[in-house]
């Protein structure tokens, strides 16, 4: 394995309050399963792993900011609204799915999902509320506890070569990056802020019928902090074993066991640098895929009603900023190149480390640049913006950093 590391021991001039809470979201009764279509309406069977919504209530200066992550499918914009309104309204809400293929289907959290696709739960208003109160419940538990003063935090990342693209020309980012905390009184423990990778969460394939986190779970429960999916619009796990279970041991014992350091970087970051923002993302028409019907069997015409139904009219990046750390949430699947691009642009502007997540406080599909979207293919036909909608997300992700950065557009 080679590994090429970045330890950032992070200096705060004021200290941060951390707070963290974990809530069961197990539901009490089996419900559909998501992720593969496969298997049809199939409800999930007993047997397998809790799911938790695990949250890191940051106060800083002059804001405080709540980074929550669900060891679900995707976070419907519908949930997102539901959840923003059981929590204090001065918290700002970063909202994140770890894209389990193991959980309950969250299109019937989706309130746009009003009608019947074979293989793909409907919405059900009395599961957005159950969902919403419990994902809320992770928060309000945060802001509860009496929680760490934090002085400095060490950011360290690291490659690991556990995901592939599956699309032709993807080139996965495979730097792991942890965030640990070092609080200001030494008789308190360290713990982690969150940890990100950008891979699939499909270890598990459409034959399991139980719950469970996936390699996204299994870390989480070994930190004890958020896991954040990177930009994994075309990435999927890569990992020798004969099971499931054994590619998950295998891949979590790498990501978080083995970590190599090849070099130190003592960044100094002011305090009242934790900041959180939201900048909306030009939708183009909405638009089915030219192909979406060939690909599914369905006349297109037919896709193009589904589509303009079912995708949202609105979508917005949420960024935050923790001194010279950014975080770019994205509402859906971004590929990887689109992720680089944002990467390498808030590294142009001064930060020290930049970190893409999908699946961000709702869902607007797949999203490809334009290349990519005119190759076609499984991705392609779940992108529902054109061809041009994936320049659109980096021009708004661009914004948010400029912002962030203190620099004018």
């Amino acid at each position: 394995m080679i590994l090429a590391g970045l330890l950032a021991a992070v200096a705060l001039s004021d200290s941060l309050k951390i707070q963290s809470a974990k809530v069961d979201i197990t539901p009490p009764e089996p419900l559909p399963m998501g992720g593969y279509t496969a298997r049809g309406a199939r409800l999930f069977e007993p047997g397998g792993d809790h799911l938790y919504a695990r949250a890191k209530v940051i106060s800083g200066r002059k804001q405080r900011i709540a980074i929550v992550s669900c060891e679900m499918l995707t976070i419907p914009g519908s949930l997102y609204e539901a959840v923003s309104k059981r929590i204090p309204k001065d918290t700002f809400l970063f909202l994140s799915a770890t894209h389990t293929h193991s959980a309950p289907d969250s299109q019937m959290l989706n309130d746009r999902m009003t009608f019947s696709i074979p293989g793909i739960a409907s919405f059900k208003e009395r599961w957005l509320d159950w969902y919403a109160r419990r994902i809320a419940l992770a928060v309000v538990n945060a802001e509860k506890q009496q929680g760490v003063e934090v002085d400095n935090a060490t950011c360290l990342q690291y490659q690991e070569p556990f995901n592939r693209g599956r699309r032709q020309g993807a080139v996965p980012d495979q730097t792991a990056t942890t965030v640990m905390l070092n609080p200001k009184n030494s008789g308190q423990a360290g713990s982690d802020l969150f940890f990100s990778y950008a891979a699939h969460a499909t270890l598990y394939g459409p034959e399991r019928m139980q719950l469970s986190g996936d390699w996204p779970g299994e870390v989480a429960r070994r930190l004890d902090c958020p896991v954040l999916v990177g930009a994994i619009g075309d990435v999927s796990p890569h990992v020798d074993g004969r099971t499931s279970e054994e590619m998950i041991h295998s891949l979590v014992a790498e990501l978080i066991e083995n970590k190599v350091t090849n070099r130190q970087l003592v960044i100094q970051f002011a305090g009242a640098n934790v900041r959180a923002l939201r900048r909306t993302i030009k939708l183009n028409v909405i638009m089915a895929h030219p192909n979406m019907g060939k690909f599914y069997h369905a006349p297109q015409p037919f896709a193009e009603s589904i589509v303009r139904q079912f995708a949202p009219p609105a979508a917005k990046i949420t960024a935050l900023r923790i001194g010279k750390l950014a975080i770019i949430g994205v509402p859906g699947e971004p590929t990887s190149h689109l992720g680089r691009a944002i990467k390498a642009y808030g590294l142009s502007i001064g930060f020290r480390s930049v970190i893409v997540v999908s699946h961000v406080n709702g869902w607007m599909g797949y999203i490809l640049g334009s290349a990519d979207y005119d190759q076609g293919g499984y991705e392609a036909t779940l992108s529902f913006y054109g061809r041009d909608e994936g320049a659109e997300v980096v021009k708004a992700a661009d914004e948010a950093l400029r912002e962030l950065a203190g620099q004018r557009a």
